[in-house]
C-alpha cells in the first residue's frame, strides 16, 4: 500500500513539472507552432500523470528514493546489541557506529499512515468520478428531453456533404433544441449535432457542421474524459485543474485552425462573425464534460478571433522545429519519470526477500538458496526464481514477532543460506557486481515454538514465526530442489566477489576463506561475526590489582561504548604522563586466530592532570609490528564521570 501512495505522489510531481515546463516555454511557441500541436502536446502531460512506466534512473525517482531513504533512516532506532569490532590496529580510535535494524513498532507506523492516506485518496477519487459521471448523464437526459429531429432535406444534405468532405463514414444525427443558445456535439459512438432554434443560411450551417464534425473526427470527447480521469486521480494537485483549462482552450483553437485552413480571408471573417453571434446569447445549460460547443466564453473568443485573423500556414522550418520540440518533450517525459522500486532498507524484510521483491520475476537473475540440516548435510538447492519467490512468501514475514535473543532451549533444524548477485547502485563497489550471502536459521524450542534467526553482515533479526511458516520451513523436501549441483559449483561459475558492508574486499570467490578488512585488521566471515558478539570489559582502580566491575552482556557493552562519545575525544600528542590515575579499563575480545578464549585487546588509563582529564590507550604489541601502540586523548569532565560511574555502580 505504501508503495502505491509513493508512486501516485511521484507521478503527480512528475506530471506537474512537465506541465510547468511546457507552460514556461509557451511564449516561444504560442504564435509559431500550430494550434493542433499545442492541443495534442498536453496528451504527453496527461500520460505522465497516469503511467508509472519509467526508466531505471529518473529525476523524480531518484528524488523520492532519497527522501524515502532519509525518512526510513530517521525512523529506524539504534540497536545497542551489536557494537563495532575491536580497534583497527592503527593509532587512531574509530567512533563507535552501532548497527541498525527496523523494529516492529517503527515498521507498523508508516504502514498505518499509508493505508489511511490510500483510503482517503480512494474515497475522494471515487466520489469525484461518480459526480462527473452523474453530471454527464444528467446533461444528456436534459438535452434529450428537448431534442427535435431535423427533417429538412436541404439541411440534412448539407450535413452529408460536410461529412463527405471530412471523410467521416459514421452517420451523425442532427437535432434542434430550444433550450440551447449555441450549437454543440454530444455522444462518443453515436454522435449528434444539436442546433439552437433559429433561421440559418447555408454558409453559416456549413461552418457550424464542419466545426462540430472536426471535434468528432479529433475524438475530442475521449480526450476531454482522459483529462477528467487525470483530475479525478490527482484531485489533490492544483496543477491538474490548470491542465484541464489549457486542454479546453486548446481544443477550440485547434478546431478553428482546422476549419479555417481551407478558407480565404473573407470566409474567415464570416466564420468569426458566427462565433460572435452565438456568444451574444446565454446558454441555459452547458456542460463541457458532455459536449463540445462552438463557443466557450468572451475571453477565449477574443483569443480565438485573434488566432483566426493571424492564421498562416507553417513553413517547413517551423515544422522541423516543432518535431525537435516534440522529441525534447518526450525525452523530458522519460527523464522526469516516477518512483519505481523500493529501496532495500525501506521495509522490514530479510535480505533475501528484499532482493526477491526487486528481481524475483527476472528469470535471468543470479540467485539461489542452499538448504543445510543441523548435522551439516546439504538437503538441496532452490535455483528457480519463481520457487524462491514462493519460498519467501511462505515465510509470512509481516507476522514475525521480534525477540531480543535466542532462547536456550532450542534446537537448530535447518539453515537456509541465500546467495544473490547484487547489481543495484547502492551495492556497487567500483561498478563491480557482488555476491551477498544471507542466512536464515530455523529452530524449534522445547515448547514447540518455531523460531528463526535471519542475518547477513549488516542486519540480524530473531523472531517467533507462525505455525504455518514453521511447518513450511520444517519440510524442505516439499520444495522444488536441485540435488545435482552444489553451492560451490554455482559460485565458481559466477566468479564474483562477496559483498561486505563498510569494508574493503580481498579478491576471492572462496567464501570459506575470504578475509574482510576493517582498517588494517582482517577477519574471516565467522571471525567477523564472533568478534562483534563475544567480548567483555573490566574496570580496575589505579592499578590492576583490584577488579571493581565487569560487564560481559553484549547490550551493556554496546551501551557503554556508545556513551563514550568517541567523536568528542581530542588527540593529545603532548599530554602529560599519567599522574593521578582514576581507573583502568581493559577490553577483551576473541582473538583473530579464531581461538575460543577472550584475549586482552586494549587498555585505557583514565587520569587527571592540571584539572584536565586524559586517556592513555595501549594496544598490545602482538597486534602490531611496531610493538605496543600508545595513544593519548583529552576528554571532557562529563566523559570522565561517565566512565567512573561504572565503578561507582559496582561499589554501590
Amino acid at each position: 500500500m505504501n508503495e502505491f501512495v509513493k508512486i501516485l505522489l511521484s507521478l503527480s510531481v512528475s506530471g506537474a513539472l512537465l506541465l510547468l515546463l511546457i507552460l514556461g516555454l509557451k511564449p516561444l511557441y504560442k504564435n509559431r507552432f500550430s494550434k493542433r500541436w499545442q492541443y495534442y502536446i498536453w496528451i504527453v502531460v496527461a500520460l505522465r500523470f497516469l503511467l508509472p512506466f519509467t526508466p531505471d534512473t529518473t529525476i523524480i525517482g531518484s528524488l523520492f528514493e532519497k527522501f524515502d531513504t532519509t525518512a526510513i533512516t530517521n525512523e529506524i532506532p539504534t540497536n545497542p546489541n551489536v557494537p563495532v569490532p575491536a580497534d583497527t590496529g592503527n593509532n587512531k580510535a574509530e567512533p563507535i557506529q552501532p548497527n541498525r535494524e527496523i523494529t516492529t513498532a517503527a515498521m507498523r507506523e508508516p504502514v498505518d499512515k499509508y493505508v489511511c492516506l490510500f483510503f482517503i485518496w480512494s474515497a475522494l477519487t471515487l466520489v469525484l468520478f461518480v459526480r462527473k459521471v452523474t453530471v454527464y448523464q444528467g446533461f444528456i437526459q436534459y438535452i434529450k428531453a428537448g431534442n427535435k429531429e431535423v427533417s429538412d432535406i436541404k439541411i440534412l444534405n448539407l450535413l452529408s456533404d460536410c461529412e463527405e468532405k471530412l471523410k467521416i463514414k459514421t452517420r451523425v444525427e442532427l437535432s434542434y433544441n430550444p433550450l440551447l443558445a449555441s450549437p454543440m456535439l454530444i455522444g462518443f459512438f453515436r454522435p449528434r449535432i444539436i442546433l439552437p432554434v433559429g433561421e440559418w443560411e447555408d454558409k453559416e450551417l456549413s461552418y457550424i457542421f464542419v466545426h462540430e464534425l472536426v471535434h468528432y473526427k479529433q475524438r475530442d470527447m475521449f480526450y476531454k474524459w482522459l483529462i477528467q480521469i487525470v483530475v479525478c486521480v490527482h484531485w489533490f494537485n492544483p496543477f491538474v485543474y490548470l491542465l484541464e483549462k489549457e486542454v479546453n482552450k486548446s481544443c477550440e483553437l485547434s478546431c478553428d485552425e482546422k476549419v479555417i485552413s481551407v478558407l480565404d480571408d473573407t470566409a474567415r471573417r464570416e466564420y468569426g462573425d458566427i462565433l460572435i453571434s452565438f456568444l451574444k446569447s446565454n446558454n441555459l445549460y452547458k456542460s463541457s464534460l458532455a459536449s463540445v460547443t462552438l463557443t466557450e466564453g468572451a475571453e477565449q473568443l477574443k483569443e480565438r478571433l485573434g488566432a483566426i485573423m493571424k492564421f498562416r500556414k507553417k513553413s517547413k522550418v517551423i515544422i522541423a522545429i516543432t518535431v525537435i520540440f516534440t522529441v525534447a518533450v518526450c525525452i523530458c517525459f522519460f527523464a522526469t519519470g516516477a518512483y519505481a522500486a523500493p529501496s532495500i532498507a525501506n521495509e522490514k524484510k530479510s535480505f533475501m526477500e528484499a532482493v526477491t521483491d526487486i528481481f524475483g520475476n527476472d528469470e535471468e537473475k543470479k540467485q539461489f538458496t542452499e538448504i543445510i540440516s543441523a548435522s551439516g548435510e546439504t538437503i538441496g538447492i532452490i535455483d528457480d526464481n519463481k520457487e524462491i519467490e514462493r519460498f519467501v512468501k511462505q515465510l509470512d514475514i509481516e507476522s514475525w514477532n521480534d525477540m531480543e535473543q535466542l532462547p536456550e532451549d532450542i534446537d537448530l533444524v535447518y539453515s537456509y543460506i541465500s546467495y544473490e548477485v547484487i547489481d543495484e547502485p547502492i551495492f556497487l563497489q567500483d561498478g563491480i557486481p557482488l555476491v551477498n550471502m544471507s542466512t536464515l536459521e530455523f529452530y524449534i524450542s522445547s515448547k514447540g515454538e518455531y523460531i528463526i534467526r535471519d542475518y547477513n553482515q549488516e542486519i540480524e533479526a530473531i523472531a517467533r514465526i507462525s505455525e504455518e511458516a514453521g511447518q513450511f520451513l520444517n519440510a524442505p523436501e516439499d520444495l522444488e530442489l536441485n540435488k545435482n549441483i552444489t553451492a560451490k559449483d554455482i559460485l565458481d561459475e559466477w566468479g564474483l566477489d562477496f559483498y561486505v558492508p563498510n569494508s574493503d574486499i580481498e579478491k576471492t570467490d572462496d567464501i570459506e576463506n575470504a578475509r574482510y578488512y576493517i582498517g588494517e585488521t582482517s577477519f574471516t566471515e565467522k571471525e567477523l561475526r564472533r568478534t562483534s558478539k563475544e567480548q567483555k570489559i573490566q574496570f580496575y582502580g589505579a592499578d590492576k590489582s583490584t577488579l571493581l566491575n565487569e560487564i560481559d552482556d553484549i547490550s551493556e557493552i554496546a551501551q557503554y561504548l556508545n556513551g563514550l562519545s568517541l567523536e568528542q575525544w581530542e588527540y593529545a600528542d603532548n599530554a602529560p604522563t599519567p599522574g593521578e590515575v582514576e581507573c583502568q579499563i581493559v577490553r577483551f575480545m576473541l582473538s583473530r586466530d579464531n581461538k575460543k578464549e577472550l584475549k586482552e585487546m586494549d587498555t585505557q588509563i583514565l587520569y587527571k592532570s592540571d584539572g584536565n582529564y586524559y586517556i592513555e590507550e595501549i594496544i598490545p604489541g602482538e597486534y602490531s609490528d611496531r610493538g605496543d601502540i600508545i595513544t593519548h586523548y583529552q576528554v571532557s569532565e562529563e566523559i570522565a564521570k561517565y566512565i567512573l560511574s561504572y565503578i561507582e555502580i559496582a561499589s554501590n
